[in-house]
């Protein structure tokens, strides 16, 4: 999973740490199965020095959530489509003017030969099957939400995509698993995520999760960042709620591969617990597992209990 930290906390001065490592009254160390949480003692006079501060966690439904991939598809082959279809519509409204004037001068025999009358009827015709076939193109190869477009609609999305304001991604669940019914569906970007608009089904099957996948449009500054070919994370929204916390950026920390946060359990006692798959949030991160609402979170000062923690563990 892409490492989506905020930036490490200030670190505190040598003396400062040293200070609450000799005050620490004891650190103790909770073993279970495959899995070492730590709890410190910090003494409240200490936890005013190190300026340690904590919120209350409120309990927060959202919807839940099927993880997916999303591959940022080439835009150039639709680009190319819609401007080969822009120049057969041009060309069909000059043969069809053309041939409705032959038509109208012949019968009026006003110097029209029935052979240049047939003659433009038929380029007429066969400029009009261009279109049918450049349409018939647009559902085959990039599904039939794309074709529904107006011309219109998928002008201004070329001109979104070749500005970097707009990405296309392909979005595939194992065996389609959410994609029936599906609106909206939210990308891992960076250190953030995105919110997509599905347009429709796709025509392109992915092979190994037996997928056909929807086509989904990215739009917002984060757009330029899906980089065509770039695979991603995708979360599909479903109808089953799903309870959990919001937990500020700055109370998680990472450490040996996981991500953690210090629980306040008692005047003097921080537990370091195990944080199971964040997912990012406007206002931090939304955690279903290892944190409940009422936990006393430590948000500034993580990086003095870690330093303490380690300091006296590696006293032991």
């Amino acid at each position: 999973m892409t490492d989506r930290r905020p930036a490490s906390q200030p670190v505190l001065c040598a003396s400062q740490i040293l200070r609450a490592a000799i005050a620490l009254v004891s650190l103790v160390v909770l073993v279970t199965p495959g899995l070492s949480l730590a709890m410190v003692r910090v003494p409240p006079q200490e936890q005013s020095h190190l300026g340690l501060r904590t919120i209350r966690l409120a309990g927060v439904n959202r919807s839940g959530e099927i993880d997916g991939f999303a591959k940022v598809l080439d835009p150039g082959p639709l680009a190319q489509l819609v401007s080969d279809l822009q120049t057969a519509l041009a060309s069909y409204a000059a043969s069809s003017a053309e041939a409705a004037r032959a038509k109208s001068l012949h019968s009026r025999d006003l110097g029209v030969s029935a052979k240049d009358t047939e003659a433009a009827i038929a380029q007429s015709t066969s400029d009009a099957l261009r279109v049918t076939q450049l349409r018939r193109r647009l559902g085959l190869e990039w599904g039939p939400g794309v074709a529904r477009l107006s011309d219109a609609e998928r002008n201004r999305l070329v001109d979104e995509l070749a500005k970097g304001n707009a990405a296309l991604v392909h979005v595939d669940t194992h065996n389609n698993t959410g994609q029936a019914g599906a609106r909206r569906v939210r990308i891992d970007v960076g250190a953030d995520s995105v919110v997509g608009v599905v347009i429709g089904p796709a025509r392109a099957a992915e092979p190994r999760l037996q997928s056909s996948g929807l086509i989904v449009k990215v739009t917002g500054p984060s757009a330029i960042l899906l980089s065509t070919g770039l695979t991603q994370s995708a979360h599909i929204a479903t109808q089953d709620p799903q309870s959990g916390v919001i937990v500020p950026r700055s109370a998680l920390i990472r450490y040996q591969g996981s991500d953690w946060a210090y629980v306040k359990t008692g005047p003097d006692r921080f537990e370091r617990k195990l944080i199971l798959d964040p997912v990012p949030e406007d206002r931090g991160f939304f955690v279903s597992h290892g944190l409940a609402p009422g936990d006393l979170v430590v948000v500034d000062g993580v990086s003095a209990v870690f330093a303490i923690e380690q300091t006296v563990a590696g006293t032991h």
